[in-house]
């Protein structure tokens, strides 16, 4: 019961992720909220005081770097390092020497930690996810980039996992990377929907992913659409998938029709 409800709790994370169009939820979301609760965060006009948040992160750092060099590296550790330097580097606004020095060692720190989550789990397309966003954060070169890409891709079709390939997807087009390889993942992903349908193991998770691809990546909304409503044909009115399937065919139709308002204002 305990991994259903985790799977269940995975799923709805996925959906508000996908239906946001981000990649996941921000670390900063996360950090905000618990800091946001402690009285001392704020002054007395509710104004956010960075220098609160600053050394809190830093504190987190010290801790986690601590324990690392006590028991070693873990998976969650790593994430948390991750997640307190990223936020540094967006808290490092200054602009003298001092400044640019913290910073620099914040992001040589992001790079070292979150390659060692790679490192860790190499398997896990979350953390390569995670680097190639880094990556990009932090210009790293092309081919750099290429090779970790060249490496995501294979893991996912060796062993695929439709969420994370549409959000590798999403970064090849935000990242304006060749366009032949985005074009390249999106008709292997399309083709491997395409089989799970006609093996009849398309699951309602798959399929409302293989809608989103319609929409977001094809054009194609009435077969999305379509994708859509069998899910809501198959499940309960009480199920994530019904209610995940109904929230983004609403989303459709309103752009739909969003976007024939804008043709026919343009036309006249």
């Amino acid at each position: 019961m305990a991994k259903r409800k985790d799977r269940r709790k995975r799923w709805a994370a996925i959906i508000a992720a996908i239906l946001s169009l981000a990649m996941a939820l921000s670390a900063i979301a996360v950090f905000w909220g618990y800091l946001m609760d402690r009285s001392n965060a704020a002054t007395p006009g509710g104004q956010v005081d960075p220098e609160v948040y600053r050394e809190y992160f830093l504190g987190e750092v010290e801790r986690l770097q601590n324990y690392i060099d006590e028991y070693g590296p873990t998976v969650p550790v790593l994430n948390e390092l991750v997640q307190a330097y990223s936020l540094l580097i967006q808290l490092e606004d200054g602009e003298d020497a001092a400044a640019e020095e913290r910073k620099k060692s914040y992001q040589e720190n992001l790079k070292k930690y979150s390659l060692e989550l790679v490192e860790l789990e190499p398997d896990e397309p979350e953390y390569r996810l995670q680097l190639l966003y880094v990556y990009e954060q932090l210009d790293e070169e092309e081919a750099v980039i290429f090779e970790e890409v060249a490496a995501l891709r294979e893991l996912l079709h060796e062993k695929p996992d439709p969420s994370s390939s549409l959000m590798l997807i999403r970064f090849l087009k935000s990242s304006q990377l060749q366009e032949e390889i985005m074009d390249e993942e999106i008709a292997w992903l399309r083709e491997h929907f395409e089989d799970l349908d006609k093996s009849g193991k398309m699951s309602s998770e798959n399929r409302y992913y293989y809608a989103y691809l319609l929409a977001e990546y094809l054009e194609e909304q009435q077969a999305a659409e379509e994708q859509l409503f069998l899910i809501m044909e198959e499940e309960s009115e009480d199920s994530i998938y019904y209610s995940a399937a109904k929230e983004y065919l609403e989303e459709l139709r309103k752009k739909g029709k969003n976007s024939s308002s804008k043709k026919e204002d343009e036309e006249e």
